[in-house]
C-alpha cells in the first residue's frame, strides 16, 4: 500500500468527519466496544452503523462499518470488558464530530444524561496514538495514554464542528481502511505464532541434544559393570590408596582402565562401580522413552511451521486472517496459556502517571516528577534491562530510558539525550555541565526502610552533559 494512505490525509480525514456530522448528529449510542487500542461507536439506526476508532500501530485510523465486523476481525481485535467507555458515554447521544483545524485528531461531541458535555478525542498523529475523553471545562476524564498531547487535554476549538463540509472522501474509504485493519492483525498474528513456535522449537531442540548426550552417558552402562565385576574378582589383591588399576575384562579379557578413590576401600571403590551401572541401566530406558518423545514433538513441531507458512499464504486476506487464528486453536497445546504479546517491555502498556519524551521518534524516556513517582517509576514500572539515569550527587528526577530489553541497541545519542533531562529535573539544572550516572535499572536497589525516591546503584558509569532538551526530544 502506499505511504499516502486516504486515512492519514487530513483533507480526507476532515471531509470523513463531515460527512458523518451530516449523517449521525442526534443519534444516541446504543452500545461500546472497546479494547487495548480501539473503540467502536454503535450508533442507533436501521442501518446498525458503527464508528471504528483505530489506533492499532499501521493502521492508526477512523471508519464506519455497517452491521457487525467480519469473526475473524472481531476475534483479533480483543474486547476489554469493563471498559471506562461503557460508564462514561452511557446513554450518551452524538452531538458532533469533525477534525481539528490544526491537528490531526478526530473529535466526537457527546451530550450525556448524567452531566453536560463530553468530546472524545482520537490522536492519527505521532509515534502512538491516543485516545481521550474531555469535559468542557477541559478535565481530562480518561485517557489510553499519560499524559496525552496538549491537544487532546483541552476542549476542540469552534473550528472543529464546521470544517471539512467541501471534500469528499474516496467512495471505498471505509472498505480500505478495514482491509488495513485486517492486514494489520494478520502481520500481528503471524508474528506473534512466529515468535512463539521458534522459542517452542528452540527448547525442544535443546531437551533433544540434552538427551543425545544423556543417552550416550546411559549407553555407558555395560562398561561400568565390567569394571565391577572385574575388580569384585580382584579384590584380594587389592590395596587401599591405589588411584588407578589396569584389570582383565571378564567378558573377552580385554584391559581395563578402572579409576578408583585413594580414599576409599577396595570393595568401597567397587560398590560405586556397581551403583554407576545399576543407575546408567535402569536411566536407558527412561531416557530412550523421553528422547522418542521428545523427536516426535520436533516433528510436530516442524510441522506446524509448514502449515504456520501455509496460512500465511491463504487469500483473501479475511480468510488469511482466519486460517491463521485456526492454526493458533489447532496448535494451542504447543504454547503456554498466556496473552499473546510480544516478549519483554513494550511501550503500549496501560499509561502510568509520568512525564514522558520520544526521542528520535523512537526510544521514549520517562522522567519521575517527585518522590512518590521516582518510587514507582524505578522500583516498579521499569523493565530491569531499561536504562536508568540520574544527575551526579544532587537530589532530582529518576530517569527510565526505555529499552525494549535490549539496552546494547541504544544509540549513544540517545543516551545523551536522556541525560541531559535527567540533568535538567535535577537541582543542577543551572549548572552549564552536570555529571549523570546510568546504568542499567537492574543494578539499582532501594535500602530497606528507606524513604521514596531514594535507589542506591551497585554499578555505574558517567557523563557529563548540558541540561535541556535537546534536538529531537519532545514531550509525548
Amino acid at each position: 500500500m502506499n505511504a499516502t494512505t486516504p486515512w492519514s490525509e487530513p483533507e480526507t480525514l476532515a471531509a470523513v468527519l463531515a460527512g458523518w456530522r451530516e449523517l449521525y448528529t442526534g443519534r444516541e449510542l446504543f452500545r461500546i466496544s472497546a479494547g487495548e487500542r480501539w473503540v467502536r461507536l454503535h450508533l442507533a439506526g436501521d442501518e446498525r452503523v458503527g464508528l471504528l476508532l483505530s489506533d492499532l500501530p499501521g493502521a492508526r485510523l477512523v471508519c464506519a462499518q455497517q452491521g457487525r465486523l467480519p469473526d475473524p476481525l472481531v476475534a483479533a481485535l480483543s474486547l476489554t470488558r469493563k471498559h471506562p467507555l461503557h460508564t462514561l458515554l452511557k446513554d450518551a447521544r452524538l452531538l458532533s464530530c469533525g477534525l481539528l483545524p490544526k491537528d490531526k485528531v478526530a473529535a466526537f461531541q457527546f451530550s450525556v444524561p448524567h452531566g453536560g458535555d463530553l468530546v472524545l478525542l482520537h490522536q492519527l498523529f505521532g509515534a502512538r496514538g491516543n485516545i481521550t475523553v474531555v469535559d468542557r471545562s477541559g478535565k481530562l476524564l480518561w485517557s489510553v495514554h499519560r499524559p496525552p498531547h496538549e491537544s487532546l487535554a483541552a476542549w476542540p476549538p469552534k473550528g472543529t464542528w464546521t470544517g471539512g463540509d467541501n471534500g469528499a472522501p474516496p467512495a471505498d474509504y471505509d472498505s480500505l481502511a478495514v482491509d488495513q485493519i485486517i492486514e494489520v492483525c494478520i502481520a500481528q498474528a503471524h508474528t506473534v505464532n512466529r515468535a512463539a513456535l521458534n522459542r517452542r522449537s528452540k527448547a525442544s531442540a535443546r531437551l533433544l541434544s540434552n538427551l543425545d548426550r544423556d543417552l550416550a552417558n546411559a549407553d555407558q552402562g555395560d562398561v561400568h559393570r565390567h569394571k565391577a565385576e572385574a575388580l569384585a574378582a580382584n579384590l584380594h589383591t587389592m590395596t587401599q590408596g591405589q588411584d588407578e588399576i589396569v584389570l582383565s575384562n571378564l567378558t573377552d579379557g580385554s584391559s581395563l582402565s578402572i579409576a578408583l578413590d585413594p580414599a576409599r576401600t577396595p570393595a568401597a571403590n567397587m560398590e560405586v562401580w556397581f551403583r554407576r551401572a545399576r543407575k546408567a541401566e535402569n536411566g536407558l530406558e527412561i531416557i530412550r522413552t523421553r528422547r522418542q518423545e521428545a523427536a516426535t514433538e520436533g516433528e510436530r513441531l516442524q510441522k506446524a511451521g509448514d502449515e504456520l507458512d501455509a496460512a500465511g499464504e491463504v487469500n483473501p486476506p479475511l480468510d488469511r486472517l482466519a486460517a491463521l487464528q485456526q492454526w493458533r486453536t489447532d496448535y494451542q497445546d504447543l504454547f503456554p496459556r498466556t496473552k499473546d504479546r510480544p516478549r519483554g517491555h513494550t511501550a503500549d502498556e496501560p499509561a502510568r502517571p509520568f512525564r514522558r519524551y520520544l526521542v528520535d521518534e523512537k526510544w521514549e524516556v520517562w522522567v519521575g516528577r517527585n518522590n512518590k513517582e521516582n518510587d514507582e517509576l524505578t522500583h516498579r514500572a521499569a523493565h530491569n534491562r531499561d536504562l536508568w539515569l540520574h544527575a551526579q550527587g544532587v537530589s532530582g528526577s529518576h530517569v527510565i530510558l526505555r529499552t525494549g530489553g535490549h539496552p546494547e541497541r541504544v544509540p549513544a545519542q540517545v543516551l545523551e539525550k536522556a541525560a541531559a533531562l535527567a540533568a535538567l529535573n535535577s537541582k543542577a539544572r543551572n549548572s552549564q555541565f552536570v555529571p549523570v550516572i546510568h546504568t542499567e535499572k537492574r543494578y539499582v536497589r532501594k535500602p530497606r526502610k528507606a524513604p521514596a525516591g531514594t535507589a542506591v546503584c551497585l554499578r555505574d558509569q558517567s557523563l557529563f552533559v548540558e541540561p535541556g532538551v535537546m534536538a529531537g526530544v519532545k514531550p509525548i
